[in-house]
């Protein structure tokens, strides 16, 4: 019978503990739809810090210079040169790590994050050249997001 009681108890103290966490949690996700929009660190793309433009060859200059730097590769890789593109928005100096992410978050507030969000889906695509056009395709859509803003 005592076995029984202090089953109860421990069930009892379970779900009061359950209820308090439930409460809590109901509360600061409350809290965050109250929030203002507020841009973290987190929503802005790390540039590349020191960065020489003489060390990039451009492989396309339009709305966004695009930029492309070779390094040795090591055992890993067979010892073929590990390449990594790069980019930098026109008038500007910071030079970062070509990724979709970097691209949203650069132009999250304009109609240019629209065309990178349905034209692009991974950060391979944004490497697609457009040989009709002669220009990579990223450079091509937002060069038409700019003309359609004139």
């Amino acid at each position: 019978m005592s076995i029984n009681i202090f089953s109860k108890m421990k069930t009892i103290k379970f779900l009061i503990v359950l209820f308090g966490l439930f409460i809590s949690a109901s509360l600061v996700q409350a809290k965050c739809f109250s929030a203002k929009n507020i841009s973290s660190v987190q929503d802005l793309p790390v540039a590349i810090k020191n960065a020489r433009v003489s060390d990039y060859k451009i492989l396309d200059n339009g709305p966004i210079i695009i930029y492309e730097r070779s390094r040795p590769g090591d055992k890993l890789n067979l010892f073929k040169p590990i390449i990594t593109h790069y980019f930098s928005v026109k008038g500007t100096d910071k030079v970062y790590l070509l990724t979709l992410d970097n691209l949203k978050k650069i132009y999250r507030s304009s109609p240019h994050f629209d065309v990178l969000d349905t034209r692009f889906k991974t950060d391979r695509d944004l490497l697609a050249y457009d040989g009709i056009h002669k220009q990579y395709s990223v450079n091509y859509y937002l060069s038409k997001v700019d003309a359609a803003q004139l």
